[in-house]
């Protein structure tokens, strides 16, 4: 399975989130999946990209091109298994979205917002049926659940939209969830 791991790429992320998405990555690997991701070398990306490769997995990152031109190349990890450039962004999280069998959102910043609501939104569409699981370190999304619970509450979102994506902590359910997730039998039209 090809799992596209969203995080953060910040150098100023405390360790225990790096050990831990590290940790997810080395697991995951060792059950015979691989990783599509940003190619970052630095924070939640760099600690996925470790793991995965520790495990024995191997790991494909997708690129603008213009990191190379505009002085970010210290940011992209140009050792990965497989290296695809793109014009921007966006087409960055098309490929990633189109190789991915599923998406494993690690704690990030407004980045890793965008991405977890974009896959959201695709999925919600019926654009995709890929299992969407987040990686609940410490934590972190706590906050974004409750936002998501209040929006089902005052009516802006409909409540069949929560099998849409899981949280977990712990990574074996992750994965079986991943490995699993049939969208509880539920269609575009429950979400709508």
């Amino acid at each position: 399975m090809e799992i596209c791991v969203f995080g953060a790429s910040s150098k100023t992320i405390d360790e225990n989130y790096l050990d831990a998405v590290e940790d997810m990555g080395e697991y995951l690997a060792r059950k015979g999946n691989n990783l599509v991701f940003g190619a970052g070398i630095t924070g939640s990306m760099g600690a996925a990209a470790r793991g995965f490769k520790k495990g024995g997995g191997k790991i494909h990152g997708v690129v603008p091109s213009f990191f190379k031109e505009d002085g970010l190349s210290e940011y992209v990890n140009w050792k990965c298994d497989k290296i695809t450039l793109t014009e921007t962004m966006r087409e960055r999280k098309a490929v990633m979205e189109d190789e991915a069998d599923a998406f494993i959102i690690t704690p990030g910043g407004i980045g890793t917002f965008e991405e977890f609501f974009e896959i959201l939104t695709l999925k919600q569409l019926g654009r995709h049926k890929k299992p969407i699981a987040i990686y609940n370190i410490n934590g972190y999304y706590d906050s974004l659940d409750k936002a998501i619970d209040n929006a089902i509450e005052e009516g802006f979102i409909r409540d069949a939209c929560r099998c849409l994506y899981k949280l977990f902590n712990d990574v074996k359910k992750m994965a079986d969830y991943i490995e699993n997730d049939h969208m509880e039998g539920l269609t575009l039209h429950d979400f709508k």
